[in-house]
């Protein structure tokens, strides 16, 4: 009774003594987010790091270490540390928890004459002691990795794609709550005030909550290739920068396989007898479908180049030669689309104003705007990955919106990607 007293009152007056036993504490991680978040999940860590601070300078200490790697243990030959295991992600849902227990030890830098690479001392952490709970996190799903019905999956967060918050806490508040930081409502970007602020998912943010907008890659892409002209297309300059390949005459076949079109073309040679043919070749993002279509009939053809040597930009139109409808369209939209409205006539693409998401990247911040596609009275408007179709008359065609983004600042060489197609599903 005596020593509770003392201890109480050693704390009332701010001591920072070392209680004899250590105090646990449950760190909790909450989401108060309406979208999921994702943390490290590797040794049922969630994400979760404590500090101390030091000569007022924060020092993040491992409260997970392995007990080999105590100094007392330092000179022990049959001590070893499991393995940690595959790193894994931990996926919390909207309103979700997730917790786990420091034990109330802080793990300090020791000297040990068995061990050349440090070894650490156990101090039972002070009840009053300010530390500081940081959680780091991403609102992104990570790339590749399948979650079980646990919420785990295998895989590592991005860097690119975390963000972390901190809370101060004492041991003898036994227990700790931490979660993402919601910004102030909002109904619309005006509203948000702060440096970098949005208005997405309700909330001011300079994060990007959880969306499903499919990132540019190896399997969601938009590429026009180079024309395989054996003189079917006729080369001139297309406006101040780039080049254009025309040409009218027969569709003679257009191969889907493996997620790419190979639309081949013939007409005659100015000599009797002579054919003269081009090929071209489109790739579409896997599983947005075929835009099929039988040879034989009368089209134009333009494909346009923006000139780069190195990264080149393309577009590609085929209208059909007797109606003028616009059979499909292509544009790899990087630093403006190259396609004009005359090119796609009486269609029309274009921008919507106002952000609908972000993705944290490497280059930094993209932001995700609608696309609309109108012709005459009827229009649809598309979020990046996207895909719906609109009839006029008695045909349809079916509209792709691959991705619409742009970098509010970057350092990368593209700072805007907005490539889409479109082609006729109905073929006369």
């Amino acid at each position: 009774m005596r020593l509770l007293f003392l201890t109480l009152s050693m704390v009332a007056v701010g001591c920072r003594c070392s209680p004899a036993t250590p105090q646990p504490v449950t760190m909790r991680v909450l989401n108060t987010t309406r979208a999921p978040i994702y943390v490290e999940g590797t040794q049922g860590r969630l994400g979760l790091s404590i500090q101390r601070e030091v000569n007022g300078m924060p020092f993040t200490f491992d409260d997970l270490a392995c007990s080999c790697r105590y100094c007392v243990n330092a000179c022990s030959s049959t001590c070893s540390c499991p393995d940690a295991g595959a790193d894994s992600v931990l996926r919390i849902e909207p309103g979700g928890t997730a917790e786990r227990t420091w034990d109330g030890v802080v793990q300090v830098s020791g000297f040990s004459n068995c061990s050349t690479e440090g070894c650490l001392d156990q101090q039972n952490a002070p009840l009053n002691e300010s530390f500081t709970l940081e959680l780091c996190f991403s609102p992104q799903r990570p790339t590749g990795v399948n979650f079980n019905d646990g919420g785990v999956g295998q895989g590592t967060l991005p860097k690119v794609s975390t963000t972390c918050t901190t809370k101060q806490f004492a041991p003898q508040d036994l227990e700790v709550e931490i979660g993402p930081v919601r910004g102030s409502a909002c109904a619309s970007h005006a509203e948000c005030k702060g440096a970098g602020e949005l208005c997405f998912d309700g909330a001011c943010t300079t994060g990007c909550p959880a969306n499903e907008f499919p990132a540019v890659g190896a399997e969601w892409i938009l590429t026009v290739a180079s024309p395989d002209n054996m003189g079917f297309f006729e080369m001139s300059a297309r406006g101040a920068m780039g080049n254009q390949y025309a040409g009218t005459g027969t569709l003679t076949s257009a191969v889907y396989q493996s997620n790419s079109l190979l639309l081949s073309f013939s007409r005659p040679g100015p000599v009797v007898g002579e054919l003269l043919t081009g090929r071209v070749q489109i790739k579409l993002p896997v599983g947005t479908g075929a835009p099929l279509m039988s040879g034989g009939r009368q089209v134009t053809a333009l494909l346009v180049d923006d000139g780069d040597t190195m990264s080149p930009t393309r577009a590609f139109v085929m209208k059909d030669l007797a109606t003028g409808d616009v059979l499909l369209a292509a544009d790899m939209g990087q630093e403006g689309r190259l396609l004009e409205p005359t090119d796609l006539a009486p269609f029309k693409v274009e921008d919507g104003a106002s952000a609908v998401g972000c993705s944290q990247t490497a280059c930094g911040r993209l932001l995700f705007f609608p696309l609309h596609f109108s012709v005459g009275t009827s229009s649809i408007d598309l979020l990046p990955g996207q895909q719906d179709q609109l009839t006029v008359g008695s045909s349809r065609w079916n509209f792709l919106n691959v991705s619409s983004g742009a970098y509010d600042t970057t350092s990368c060489p593209v700072k805007d990607l907005r490539p889409f197609a479109f082609w006729k599903l109905i073929n006369p």
